[in-house]
């Protein structure tokens, strides 16, 4: 891979949204190794991700690390141990968030409470999860880790994910001494062409929870798209299970791969 551009930093710095912003911007495509983390801590009943064990850690670093080797002009990277994870590699440009607790504090609020029973955020509280972090950043990283400076250290607790992803793009450009990109990808176009994260509605096309894919697909209204969800990110439909044709709402968020998903899947009304 010729470049990275790695976000990191605590919870409830808009790390996640920045990149998803940063990723339609440019049209490069985005990996975020937390919402693995998550998604394996919601499925195992697990109620933070410092408990998943060490060795689910280790193998998400390690498929982390051999994503870097992909043959990609650029990629973003994003996760709150991110500089850890990518420590010593190279053209790695990276980024951290940070934010003031209150700020953090009240975002974390109000993710809790838009989420209800299905909310991603993790954890009972801020400071909690800042403790839970740390602890499992010195189990996996050593105390003594050596720290690696950012190229841009940026306090959100006042910005919007676009403004901070303009100026990370426009700096990585400007300063970071690495070639700039000028021919860059189609973003997926084919694929994600006119697909926005946030809540909408659509039609089942397929869904199958007993075999593979695990799931089946959404049309959405407003791109014509199909989006993928995953059977654990079906909330209250009828009958239990969504039957081709059937009206939903849901919410679209960026998935690990540089693409798209379904969450919080609901009958529509």
């Amino acid at each position: 891979m010729d470049n990275i551009i790695a976000i990191y930093g605590k919870s409830c710095c808009l790390k996640t949204d920045v990149a998803q912003e940063l990723s339609l911007m440019t049209g490069f495509k985005l990996t975020n190794r937390g919402e693995k983390a998550t998604t394996e801590a919601k499925y195992t009943r697990v109620p933070v991700t410092a408990e998943l064990p060490e060795s689910f850690h280790r193998q998400l670093d390690a498929e982390t690390l051999s994503m870097t080797e992909w043959n990609e002009k650029l990629m973003i990277f994003e996760s709150a141990f991110m500089d850890a994870v990518l420590a010593g590699k190279q053209n790695v440009f990276l980024v951290r968030l940070y934010a003031d607790d209150s700020v953090r504090e009240q975002r974390w609020k109000q993710r809790k409470e838009e989420g209800g029973g299905r909310t991603r955020q993790l954890g009972e509280s801020v400071a909690a999860r800042d403790r839970e972090d740390e602890t499992l950043r010195r189990k996996l990283y050593g105390a003594n880790a050596p720290v690696t400076k950012p190229a841009l250290d940026i306090d959100s607790s006042k910005r919007s994910a676009v403004d901070v992803a303009r100026q990370i793009w426009e700096t990585f450009e400007a300063e970071a001494g690495i070639e700039v990109i000028t021919n860059k990808p189609a973003m997926d176009k084919a694929a994600a062409r006119g697909i926005f994260p946030g809540p909408t509605t659509g039609v089942v096309t397929r869904f199958t929870a007993k075999e593979t894919p695990f799931g089946g697909y959404i049309r959405d209204d407003r791109s014509g798209q199909e989006i993928y969800v995953h059977k654990s990110a079906v909330g209250e439909v009828d009958n239990g299970a969504p039957d081709p044709g059937m009206k939903v709402t849901f919410e679209i968020v960026a998935d690990s791969f540089g693409g798209f998903k379904a969450l919080k899947v609901r009958t529509s009304p």
